[in-house]
């Protein structure tokens, strides 16, 4: 919406579901739905949509649909440094060196990887093999820039690790010399990584059972006898020979439990992992069968024809497509069947799913149009994965959003390292309260603290019986007030001997003699007749009190009792 975007929405719908989370898309696909329709602009306040520009999808998939992505070696420089390397993610992500190695300023410092960094950006969606070899050329470019820099002949290409040594001298180029140490670094720590745990080996019966074809695309054999050779090989984690059973386990579609338990003890790995093999099941996949029994095999979500696919050798290790690229690629094809990604409402017209192809005033030259703003007629494609998303997976978006001209967004709610996928596979048998989830921890409270008042100051005692001096905003204050020890106290003995008891002489005696005593209290402590100032008088505003003497009226006191 932010996009004023509002897709049709299509959702993963498998054709055989043997998981109770099989509806887990069509949910998702129906509340966004009802919630882009809540907001969607009427036909009459709607603003015209940007010209030439297809009306966006929406794809919502999760984790069951690819359960081989997960679980295999990525050997592109992103994948492969977040599979192997100790980066740390939370709050940023950061790898942890030494710089300056071999000098005076050698130190440990944890450097950071950012969007920022160019190095990262321009290499972080090429193969492992392209990167050392882009690193290794613009550093040799360098060197021919700048001959004075080294000793060394450059005619020969240097290794990684000359390339680091040489950087290390480089204190007028502070920048480069923080990036390209760091990624040179990084990608010399992965090779070691290649080497020692035989991830060639490793790799290349990975590709053939996610593929279910060899090097040549020809049906495999002998697949057994090279998963049990790499289990029984000490050079192997323990964490690869889990997801080599695993991805076994997928590929024959299910064996007995009997072989499950031989293939762990070829593994050296504890029984607890048979439940975590079986976990594997709530997501889809068919981790066990009968003895004896008819099984159909399965039909791939998105059959390939091995005669169109193309052969090589450099790249061998890298056959597997995820099948977030395969969805999308039929998206863009128009062969994206509604069966298995049916949409959420009435499909669109034909003519609405049409390709609009760049037009020759938008394919005008730059230059020719500098002060125009360029027509985007690029469709958007988003694409949401429930369960988190593979590395794998974000490079098929950049390479559809490139082959195809679209802009594809890829949604999700994390970032998936084969690690953290088995310990979240594994998870899902533990109990609930074990797991700590946010939805289940207690909703967090304001602190105690910003609600405490401080304590008010005590009051003070007055000293030799008098009351303590009035504070200010208390009371009142009169102007001309005298002190409290010096001026005449107010008469409230004789109020106190006041009566208004009518009918009696004694009684209208009493009353005229304590009125007459107050009205002389009340001149001597105000030294004379106060006189208010204009505005203050109830009679046509003239401000003052005049004594006057009326000669028909009889004369009355302070209260106006006649005397």
């Amino acid at each position: 919406m932010s996009l004023g975007e509002y897709p049709f929405v299509r959702y993963y719908k498998p054709r055989e579901p043997l998981h109770e989370a099989s509806v887990l898309c069509t949910h998702l696909a129906r509340f966004v739905d009802k919630e882009l329709r809540a907001h969607e602009p009427r036909d009459d306040t709607r603003q015209a949509p940007p010209p030439l520009r297809p009306k966006g999808v929406l794809l919502i998939t999760d984790r069951s649909m690819d359960l081989m992505a997960p679980l295999l070696h990525e050997f592109t420089y992103q994948a492969m440094a977040h599979d192997l390397l100790p980066l740390k993610e939370i709050p940023k992500v950061t790898f942890h060196m030494k710089i300056n190695e071999g000098t005076g300023a050698e130190e440990e410092k944890d450097m950071e990887i950012v969007e920022s960094d160019k190095v990262w950006v321009e290499n972080r969606h090429r193969h492992m093999k392209d990167t050392i070899d882009k690193l290794m050329s613009d550093f040799n470019k360098f060197l021919a820039q700048n001959p004075n820099f080294t000793d060394q002949p450059t005619d020969g290409a240097p290794s990684l690790n000359a390339i680091r040594d040489m950087i290390a001298g480089l204190p007028q180029f502070q920048q480069m010399k923080e990036a390209y140490s760091l990624h040179l670094t990084m990608a010399q720590e992965v090779m070691n990584i290649f080497q020692s745990n035989k991830l060639s080996d490793i790799a290349s019966i990975e590709q053939t059972m996610a593929t279910g074809l060899d090097e040549d695309y020809k049906k495999p054999k002998n697949v057994l006898d090279q998963v049990v050779r790499l289990l029984d090989d000490p050079a192997v984690t323990k964490e690869d020979r889990l997801r080599l059973i695993a991805i076994y386990i997928m590929y024959r579609d299910g064996i007995i439990p009997e072989d499950i338990q031989r293939l762990l003890a070829h593994a050296a790995l504890p029984p607890a992992d048979t439940e975590c093999l079986e976990n594997l099941g709530l997501l889809g996949a068919q981790m066990t069968h009968p003895l004896k029994g008819f099984r159909q095999p399965p039909q791939p979500l998105f059959p390939r024809d091995p005669k169109n696919l193309v052969q090589d050798e450099e790249y061998s290790l890298s056959r597997f497509e995820p099948a977030v690229k395969l969805m999308l690629e039929n998206l863009c094809n128009g062969t994206l069947g509604q069966d298995v990604f049916p949409y959420t409402g009435t499909p669109p017209r034909p003519e609405e799913e049409m390709v609009v192809q760049t037009s020759l005033r938008s394919a005008a030259p730059r230059w020719a149009s500098a002060n125009r703003r360029q027509v985007d007629n690029r469709q958007r494609l988003f694409v949401f994965v429930a369960g988190g998303a593979t590395y794998s997976e974000a490079k098929a978006c950049y390479e559809i959003s490139e082959k195809m001209s679209r802009d594809v967004f890829l949604i999700t709610s994390h970032m998936l390292k084969p690690g953290f996928f088995i310990r979240q596979v594994r998870d899902l048998s533990t109990e609930r309260r074990k797991l700590n989830l946010p939805a289940d921890r207690p909703k967090p409270r304001v602190p105690a603290h910003l609600f405490d008042r401080p304590t008010p100051p005590p009051m003070q005692r007055p000293v030799g019986g008098q009351a303590p001096p009035p504070q200010p905003g208390m009371g009142i204050s009169r102007p001309n007030a005298r002190p409290s020890g010096g001026g005449v106290r107010p008469p409230t003995k004789a109020l106190g001997a006041m009566t208004l008891s009518s009918g009696r002489e004694g009684s209208s005696a009493t009353l005229s003699t304590t009125t007459s005593q107050v009205s002389q209290i009340s001149l001597q402590s105000s030294g004379g007749y106060d006189e208010p100032s204009s505005g203050g008088g109830s009679e046509g505003g003239s401000g003052r009190h005049r004594l006057t003497k009326d000669k028909d009226k009889k004369k009355r006191n302070l209260f106006g009792i006649k005397k």
